[in-house]
């Protein structure tokens, strides 16, 4: 699997989603990360679990398909 965390600063950056509706959705799908530590993780200030990262891949499936 490719790291999302590039396709996901560059949907925000274009306005696509936000990182309010990407957090709810990365929390429905599982995530264990808070608002605040996801926009690290997106931003590549924190290292996340790659289990994290497939949770963030797949909250971006659901929201910009």
């Amino acid at each position: 699997m490719n790291d999302p965390r590039q396709r996901a600063r560059d949907l925000l950056e274009q306005d696509s989603i936000t990182l309010d509706r990407l957090w709810i959705k990365y929390w429905a799908e599982g995530g264990n990360a808070d608002l605040l530590e996801l926009d690290a993780y997106v931003h590549e200030a924190l290292k996340p679990h790659p289990s994290e990262l497939t949770l963030l891949a797949w909250a971006m499936e659901g929201l910009h398909s």
